[in-house]
């Protein structure tokens, strides 16, 4: 498989594989809750495992902030 090119969080970066899983493995937060967001469109963590990625989707990594 050729590399996918994606917009994540307003970067392009390239992927060996178009496997949403793996993408997080390497860039979600490890220590608070996040959404996923795909061309504008919220995915559900039930379907992170089996979701695939194309060329050219943009993918934002949405995280809560706390404050006071």
């Amino acid at each position: 498989m050729s590399k996918l090119q994606i917009s994540l969080n307003g970067s392009a970066v390239k992927l060996n594989s178009d496997n949403l899983t793996d993408l997080l493995n390497n860039n979600a937060p490890k220590d608070r809750p996040f959404a996923i967001e795909i061309n504008g469109i919220i995915v559900p963590s039930s379907d992170f495992e089996n979701f695939k990625l194309t060329n050219n989707d943009t993918v934002e990594i949405i995280t809560a902030v706390g404050g006071g």
